[in-house]
């Protein structure tokens, strides 16, 4: 009787050890995700053909008025577009403006809240025209 109460302790040593291990794995492992985790949201996302930020920038670029172009693009979980913030040489002009963020709500299928339209620094703008 007793060998078989010590086998019954160590059979439950073994498992109290088991549980411990896998329980300190477990925190170990979330901890890496939590430490790990993009936090302000955003991703960079660059697909074969070089980016979309580069080919909305080419084509924003085309519209009359706009001028030099620089986009930033929001993604949800799917790689879906879910915002868009675009500076542009242009974006003073309210019509330009508009013209901007019509074109990248009709290419992303966005509402207008979720384009934000600037104008790009002017001094900065003549700093790379001087060096130039």
């Amino acid at each position: 009787m007793f060998k078989k109460y010590m086998d019954s302790l160590k059979i439950k040593d073994n498992v109290v050890k088991i549980i411990s291990i896998l329980i300190i794995a477990a925190v170990v492992l979330l901890t890496f995700d939590v430490f790990t985790d993009n936090r302000d949201g955003r991703r960079q996302i660059v697909d074969d053909d070089g980016g979309v930020e580069a080919e909305l920038c080419l084509i924003l670029s085309d519209i009359e008025g706009v001028g030099e172009v620089d986009v930033m693009l929001q993604y949800d979980d799917d790689e879906k577009v879910t915002g868009a913030i675009v500076t542009a040489q242009g974006a003073d002009d309210p019509v330009v403006k508009n013209k901007v963020i019509s074109a990248v709500m009709a290419l992303f299928n966005i509402s207008a809240t979720s384009v934000e339209v600037f104008e790009k620094n002017k001094l900065l703008l003549e700093d790379d025209v001087n060096e130039k």
